[in-house]
């Protein structure tokens, strides 16, 4: 049985040494393995060493080919051989207004004016990437043919029958806008397929933008005079009531002026008076003289008696009437207060004439207008796309993004073991 075990270890380690897959030495009763032997290439030279692999890429270097490689040639052959020119149209602007031309008040007025051409500005720039600006240009261009040519490539143009809501993300690409905060100078960049149409596209933006100018400053000044002008229309109605209720005074009591006419009866009261105190005395002459029953007496007293009837009738019609329109002094005082209201309503007209014209000053002063100093031209050549930089940005970009994965990657299969 020994002799039997001896002989089958003996041929067993004759065969794997004759392989040369594994080297083997003896221990006793036992086979110890040492190391595989490599095999030894023909004419001699040191062994090779066996690989473990099947003959497949490593993952690593799948996944480079395909994230970055691929992609990077993908951007090579549309940018160089796919991509449409594109032509862009610069043109520079700025919303002004007179009031900011005449003000040279110091350091505080520039610093508000400068605040003010800003916001201006930025309320252009907000509208030009609306789709009032879109709804506006549609009534006098087809703006969406020029970004639906036939020749321009498939990513870079847009489909006609897009939403505006669509169209207006693509329109923000295509056309853009930056302003210069200090000075308020607003720089406009369109990007279309066509040098004419760049042109032509910028020219009309311009166009709709001064429209949208003129209809705020046209707005701003009504909203500035309305007030005013409801104030005068309402001041020159006080003040017609007053001169119709003064005139219908004056034509119902025959008074141009009640002052005069007092003046007047004043004087006749005080001749009158003087003439029956004549008649008084002339009546106490012949009372003294005893002829009471003469002719010439009984005609001064009849005299006098008229004469006090005349004084007496100049009294009321001066103050001691019992009715207002039958004494002059009521009329004095109608026609006061008549004459008073006429007065402060003229002043109130004159007032609110006064103010009106001022704030129509104003308003004007403040109209804002569009100052076009570099006009849109036809461009001569296409600055888009980057055909070179484009490419390489996009492989920059691929590889952080490819080295980030591989190492979240990494750091995930090292938390596994």
């Amino acid at each position: 049985m020994t002799d039997t075990l001896v002989r089958a270890k003996s041929s067993l380690v004759s065969k794997l040494r004759n392989t040369g897959t594994l080297r083997v030495r003896e221990s006793g009763s036992k086979l110890i393995e040492v190391e595989p032997e490599l095999p030894v290439p023909a004419g001699g030279g040191q062994p090779s060493p066996r690989t473990k692999t099947s003959g497949k890429l490593p993952f690593s270097v799948l996944s480079f080919i395909g994230f970055v490689i691929v992609p990077f040639i993908a951007s090579i052959v549309y940018f160089a051989f796919i991509a449409s020119d594109q032509y862009i149209a610069e043109a520079r602007f700025a919303v002004r207004s007179l009031a900011e031309d005449q003000a040279k008040d110091g350091v505080d007025t520039n610093i508000l004016s400068m605040s003010t051409m800003s916001q201006d500005g930025y309320v252009v720039t907000s509208f030009i990437h609306s789709t009032e600006m879109l709804k506006r240009l549609g009534t006098s261009i087809d703006y969406r043919q020029m970004f639906s040519l036939d020749s321009a490539d498939f990513l870079s143009r847009i489909d006609k029958s897009e939403s505006t809501e669509e169209f207006l993300k693509y329109w923000e690409k295509q056309v853009s806008t930056y302003v210069d905060g200090p000075s308020g100078i607003i720089t406009l960049k369109t990007r279309t397929f066509s040098p004419e149409d760049s042109r032509q596209l910028a020219s009309m933006i311009i166009r709709e933008s001064e429209t949208l100018i003129n209809e705020l400053s046209a707005r701003a000044q009504r909203d500035l005079t309305t007030r005013f002008a409801d104030e005068v229309q309402r001041s020159t109605e006080n003040y017609r009531q007053a001169l119709t209720a003064l005139n219908y005074f004056q034509n119902t009591t025959g008074f141009l002026t009640p002052e005069a006419r007092a003046t007047e009866t004043g004087t006749l009261l005080v001749g009158l008076l003087a003439r029956k105190l004549e008649l008084d005395t002339r009546l106490f002459v012949l009372k003294e003289s005893k002829a009471d029953s003469s002719p010439a007496h009984q005609q001064l007293v009849l005299a006098s008696k008229n004469l006090e009837d005349q004084i007496v009738k100049l009294r009321e019609e001066l103050a001691g009437g019992t009715r207002n329109d039958e004494n002059i002094a009521g009329a004095i005082k109608t026609f006061a207060h008549l004459e008073t209201n006429r007065r402060v309503a003229e002043s109130l007209y004159e007032a609110s004439q006064k103010n009106l014209e001022t704030a129509q000053a104003e308003a004007t002063r403040k109209a804002l207008y569009v100052v076009v100093f570099v006009p849109p031209t036809v461009p001569e050549e296409s600055l888009y796309p980057h055909r070179w930089s484009s490419p390489l940005l996009i492989l920059l970009a691929l590889l952080v993004a490819w080295v980030t994965l591989a190492l979240i990657w990494a750091s995930v299969e090292d938390h596994r073991l």
